[in-house]
């Protein structure tokens, strides 16, 4: 078992006790961030928010040309298919 100076056992409290003083100092700049984090996570669901209620909004024009896509679509199935036929 190594055993230690009493100046090494000095040092090693010294150096834990800088890194606490850091680590105290550090405490409101870490908060500061957290906020940031917070602040631009409620951003982003506030633009989902608003890009959902736009989706909502434009969802009746989006069926009638998807409605009027099918049907394009049908007649000209019908009309192919009835080619089809006179041949």
């Amino acid at each position: 078992m190594e055993t230690k100076s009493r100046y090494e056992v000095i040092a090693e409290l010294e150096e834990k006790k800088r890194q606490l003083l850091l680590s105290k100092d550090n405490l409101g700049y870490n908060l500061n961030i957290k906020k940031k984090e917070l602040k631009n996570m409620k951003r982003a669901i506030e633009d989902k928010e608003e890009e959902i209620k736009e989706f909502e909004e434009s969802m009746e024009s989006q069926k009638e040309t998807l409605n009027e896509l099918i049907k394009s679509t049908d007649g000209t199935l019908e009309r192919l298919s009835g080619l089809n036929k006179t041949k």
